[in-house]
């Protein structure tokens, strides 16, 4: 387990690109660009808080990386065993606590656009259909979010009749990973190492303001070759959650993420006043005993950041008012 918790001053706004082994598979020089990368994510988010307020801080660094194909959100994201992209998103309010998500929707660009406009309605959680629906009534495109690469490795897939992709979170885990998984029921591959362009993993956004008000966004493209239909963890409460307190964001294996409901669990232990570090250290020590391999990120109403994680590492940035930057140890060096 590892962990890092700092003080910030708001307006704050901290991100991450996914979980995983990717020491094993990248060099040092593409970890630093990977670094920079979302670095630039969290100052595109501070940017827009401080211009613009309320949630878009969250929503416009979510929405640089569902647009990135080197993220596994939106453009470029994994495919399911059927060909296609389905990919869900989560917005949640820490005061009033308001979660509105989107599950496995078709050809979408930025579900997390679907998941704000949720906010201002009475059904708030919409399935693929549904957020279909929603999608046409909004004017929004469907949009291929397959590329030459994608489209290749689900062939590739489909030939060898696997069942999950190694280039999604369970891949991401490296061989230790992949025997958890397995021990833990979920089907996966063997080992292989994934093409550079496909190392990276489902997004997410937490931030501050000026008056302690959270947001928290999280955005996936799934697991990668699962069975059309599987919902993974982050349109959940386990996977995006925010309350007047703390909000946070998880990355890694879904599954694992659902059964400790890793988010609430935090959040919860805050609500009954554990800080951030206490509350992060003691939900990942029951991580680790349960075998699980994944990362959260939070930011706190009075600007304490943090994050954990179980996985070799985790891509995580952030970006203060006061022009504090910050990049997780593997992206620095």
């Amino acid at each position: 387990m590892e962990l890092y918790v700092e003080q910030l001053s708001s307006p704050a706004v901290v991100v991450h690109g996914g979980a995983g082994n990717y020491l094993k598979t990248t060099t040092k020089d593409q970890r630093v660009d990977r670094g920079q990368a979302l670095l630039e994510v969290a100052k595109t988010g501070l940017g827009a808080l401080l211009a613009k307020g309320d949630t878009r801080g969250v929503l416009e660094a979510v929405a640089a990386m569902e647009a990135d194909p080197r993220f596994n959100a939106g453009y470029g994201c994994k495919l399911q065993k059927d060909g296609n992209c389905r990919v869900s998103a989560a917005l949640m309010r820490g005061k009033p606590e308001r979660l509105t998500a989107v599950y496995n929707v078709l050809d979408c660009m930025h579900p997390s656009v679907l998941a704000a406009h949720l906010q201002g309605v009475s059904d708030r959680n919409l399935d693929g259909a549904g957020a279909a629906r929603l999608m046409a009534e909004l004017g929004i495109e469907p949009t291929d979010l397959r590329t030459e690469s994608t489209i290749a490795r689900w062939k590739e897939l489909c030939s060898g009749a696997e069942s999950a992709d190694m280039e999604g979170a369970i891949g991401d885990s490296g061989k230790e990973g992949l025997q958890k998984a397995r021990d833990a029921g979920i089907v996966a591959p063997t080992d292989q190492k994934p093409p550079e362009s496909e190392r990276y993993g489902t997004v997410g956004a937490v931030s501050v303001n000026d008056s302690g008000a959270l947001w928290a966004c999280t955005s996936t493209g799934g697991r990668g070759h699962e069975d059309v239909g599987r919902v993974s963890d982050s349109p959940t409460p386990a996977g995006t959650y925010a309350t007047e307190h703390v909000a946070l964001s998880a990355t890694g294996f879904g599954e694992e993420i659902l059964d400790l409901n890793v988010c609430g669990r935090v959040a919860t232990r805050m609500l009954d006043g554990m800080s951030l570090k206490d509350a992060l250290e003691k939900t990942f020590r029951e991580v680790d005993a349960h075998g699980g391999l994944l990362g959260v990120i939070a930011v706190t109403h009075d600007g304490w950041a943090g994050y954990a994680y179980t996985t070799e590492a985790c891509g995580v940035a952030w970006a203060d008012a006061t022009g504090k930057l910050h990049i997780d140890p593997y992206g620095r060096a």
